[in-house]
């Protein structure tokens, strides 16, 4: 375990401590004054010569953190439905979350919650990218190389925070609105993609192409996010790779999906139509699991992920491509839509109507990218209609209320309690 020391840790007399000095007074400073040699301390570690250990951790934390955000935005949007009787989740599948919620404070091992494995992550990937910038070359192989995937990963966080939250802080500052986190994100994808070029790192390039193209599309910078868009080549795809060592590691969409039957796919979103026919692209089975707490009695299986170490994309040409789509729409669209169906067989689209080829880019996005992070956010940005409808029932006759309308997590009192600029104090 590493630790490190904040200017801004409070410095407390205990009740214990109390009991182990004179009541005539607390030296504070002096009951600080431990050694514990088991502990390494940041200065120990954050070294040249350990820079492949903090490269693989700052992966490792990523992959945790994707898989909450994963998991969060699939229950806040129409892909997953709480299948459990707990009701840790039940504000979220309800669209009703709010920021006292308990699992708004949870780790990627914990039932749920985004906000401290997404925000541990973006610091630790930037606080990479700070110490390789400090380095050298002779000091590190691969450096450039290195700092190029951390900005990267540090950018996909950023973009996380902003998608799936209504706002949050980074590094305790002020209270960052979703536009505002998706323009720290568009700053460390620059960055990544003008490093990853000078190191002739195409992959890294491209990723940040796209990662760089969807928050600035977000930010309604449509000609930026086109070059960007464009500029990413035929196959092109980046995965990070869970895995079933740990419990931290797992994919958990599968985790939650496959293994502990906690969520399930609703009836709305079970292989969904394209053309008239079931598109492959969002394939789904009964597990044939039962569960008194599931709406069908049974929990329902997305087969996007079918293990613990099932890949992620975090980017990928096809996502360029609806970018590409929704912002010149036509037939270019209409093209980009009908070469996506291609490789799965599925009929041809064919449209000369504007508003009705839009309309079959946000579809093509719910199938495409299906369980990939997109959907809350989509519903969210093009006011589309949630479902089941605000005022409906939640799960009539099994856990009760009703549905809201709020498709983003507001920023939880684990932030605002803790960040004195945002408390005041």
């Amino acid at each position: 375990m590493i630790f490190k020391t904040f200017p801004a840790m409070v410095r407390a007399c205990g009740s214990a401590a109390l009991l182990a000095v004179s009541v005539a007074g607390c030296d504070l400073d002096s009951l600080l004054d431990v050694t514990d040699p088991s502990r390494l301390l940041a200065d120990h570690v954050e070294t040249p010569a350990q820079a492949s250990a903090l490269v693989n951790g700052v992966e490792a934390d990523f992959i945790c953190a994707l898989g909450s955000y994963l998991l969060v935005t699939a229950v806040l949007s129409d892909e997953f439905e709480d299948t459990f009787n707990s009701g840790d989740a039940w504000t979220l599948d309800r669209r009703r979350p709010e920021g006292h919620n308990n699992w708004t404070a949870n780790d990627c091992t914990g039932f749920l919650g985004p906000y401290v494995p997404v925000s541990r992550a973006r610091w630790v990937a930037d606080n990479l990218v700070r110490l390789l910038d400090g380095w050298t070359d002779a000091q590190v192989a691969s450096r450039q190389a290195r700092i190029a995937r951390a900005a990267l990963l540090a950018g996909f966080s950023v973009y996380m925070l902003g998608a799936a939250h209504c706002s949050a802080a980074l590094d305790g500052g002020p209270e960052l609105t979703s536009m505002q986190l998706f323009a720290e994100a568009e700053s460390r994808f620059s960055k990544a993609l003008q490093v990853a070029q000078a190191a002739g790192r195409s992959d890294i390039a491209n990723a940040a192409r796209v990662g760089r193209a969807r928050v600035r599309l977000y930010q309604g910078n449509k000609q930026g996010a086109l070059a960007d868009a464009q500029a990413v080549p035929g196959g092109f795809v980046t995965n990070v790779f869970p895995s079933d060592a740990t419990e931290r590691m797992y994919n958990r969409v599968w985790y939650r999906n496959l293994f502990t039957f906690s969520f399930g796919v609703p009836a709305w979103s079970r292989n969904l139509m394209t053309g008239g026919v079931v598109d492959p692209r969002t394939a789904t089975h009964d597990t044939g699991t039962d569960s008194n707490w599931a709406p069908d009695g049974t929990v329902w299986a997305q087969e996007k992920y079918k293990s613990a170490n099932s890949p992620i994309a975090i980017a990928r040409r096809e996502e360029a491509q609806l970018i590409i789509a929704e912002i010149q729409g036509g037939q270019t669209a209409v093209g980009i839509i009908n070469r996506l169906r291609d490789p799965w067989n599925l009929p041809p689209f064919a449209s000369t109507n504007e508003s009705e080829i839009q309309d079959m880019v946000v579809e093509e996005r719910r199938r495409e990218l299906w369980f990939e992070g997109f959907r809350a956010y989509d519903i969210l940005r093009l006011t589309l209609p949630p479902y089941p409808p605000p005022g409906a029932d939640y799960q009539a006759g099994l856990k009760g209320g009703t549905y809201g309308d709020q498709l983003c997590i507001p920023i939880p009192i684990i932030e605002t309690f803790n960040n004195k600029t945002i408390r005041g104090a």
